[in-house]
């Protein structure tokens, strides 16, 4: 990895935080500047990042997990390369599967732990697209608030089925619940898109909360495939 690769990225230069190191490299390996095939290192990483080893392994880790990096025989990992036909096959089945969660946790009602949870997440992903922090903390927070809703929805709506079948799944690129994919050159573009996805958080959880299954099905369905729209978008340019 050329460490010039790096650098141009704002504010990581002091980065201590392994989910930012994922947020940055994620978005690399999306956009190209890791490219298929490169070898990619605890060691590289860390001196790069200027971090101790522990971040940065446990970044990888989390890559290795989602898929993004495979582990070499002997040491480092190595940039994987995508299917955008199997992504598109495997988003299309987690929208099933993320629909069929919102309309039972729908029919089931919700908790009042569980309604508060979505509903604080939702707060704290419009804190952060509005906030004064750096976009880089501003995108991890909103993406740690991604992650904990759709999760949420999914594990605890009721049937343990639905989060076993996608598990068999979710070491695909890009199919991890609650991944973000920004592209930094686009940022208020990028923003606007993440504010319009919070919306529907908030329209989604009015559909469970009312317990309208039908609706808390479709709307997140939507939610899901604007997701696969923006990654099409996003591999054509």
């Amino acid at each position: 990895m050329d460490t010039k690769i790096i650098r141009q990225v704002p504010g990581m230069e002091n980065a201590q935080s392994d989910k930012r190191l994922v947020t940055v490299l994620h978005s690399m390996i999306m956009d190209g500047r890791l490219k298929p095939g490169e070898k990619i290192s605890e060691v590289g990483v860390a001196n790069m990042f200027d971090v101790s080893r522990t971040p940065a392994r446990l970044a990888l880790r989390a890559l290795e997990v989602e898929g993004l990096i495979k582990k070499r025989e002997g040491r480092g990992f190595t940039v994987q390369e995508f299917n955008l036909g199997d992504i598109k096959r495997a988003y299309e089945v987690r929208g099933v599967l993320e629909g069929l969660g919102a309309s039972t946790l729908a029919k089931s009602g919700m908790s009042d732990k569980i309604d508060a949870l979505l509903l604080n997440v939702i707060e704290e992903m419009d804190e952060a697209l509005t906030g004064d922090m750096s976009l880089n903390a501003r995108i991890e927070r909103y993406q740690e608030g991604n992650i904990t809703f759709h999760e949420t929805i999914m594990r605890q709506c009721g049937n343990p089925y639905v989060s076993f079948a996608f598990d068999r799944m979710e070491t695909l690129p890009m199919i991890k619940l609650g991944s973000v994919v920004f592209k930094e050159e686009n940022a208020e573009q990028e923003l606007m898109r993440l504010r319009f996805g919070n919306m529907q958080h908030r329209l989604i959880h009015d559909a469970i909360s009312k317990r309208d299954s039908q609706r808390a099905e479709a709307m997140m369905r939507e939610h899901a495939n604007q997701t696969l729209v923006y990654t099409e978008l996003f591999n054509e340019t």
